[in-house]
């Protein structure tokens, strides 16, 4: 496995794309929209390797030069529940902190709370509905002071 930064509009952004329909819209029956994908190309984007094949991928929105938010977080179906979740949340943490960004937030699916409490994310808010499903928001310190 390795951990890659995507470049905005290359073959591997199209294979994210891709992988970001099958596992986050597709079972749902929806479509990544262009409202959606808009200003992606100022966003940074990354993801897990494994030869030729493109098995994680998620998006890094700025919010400032400090907080950071992870969205359209993606692991291919066959490699969930293998620790490809997990490298790709870590070497994206290191990566972030390495860039000066402290705070990460995020909107979570709910089946998907216990993965980001073990990687010491905490729930923030409460629960709201999104793309037809019920979220939490969660956020984590990754050095410094929040924002």
């Amino acid at each position: 496995m390795k951990f890659i930064e995507i470049e905005w509009c290359s073959p591997e952004y199209q294979s994210a794309l891709e992988l970001r329909h099958e596992v986050l819209r597709a079972p749902l029956g929806l479509k990544l929209t262009a409202e959606e994908l808009d200003g992606e190309h100022g966003q940074l984007h990354f993801g897990v390797a494994e030869g030729d094949e493109l098995i994680a991928t998620l998006v890094a929105r700025p919010h400032s030069t400090n907080l950071v938010q992870l969205r359209q977080i993606a692991v291919h179906p066959n490699r969930q529940s293998s620790g490809v979740g997990r490298f790709l949340m870590e070497y994206c943490e290191a990566n972030l902190r390495e860039r000066g960004f402290q705070e990460i937030t995020l909107n979570a699916r709910l089946i998907t709370l216990p993965f980001y409490e073990k990687l010491g994310y905490e729930a923030v808010g409460d629960v709201f509905k999104e793309i037809t499903l019920e979220h939490q928001k969660m956020v984590k310190q990754i050095g410094g002071e929040s924002t």
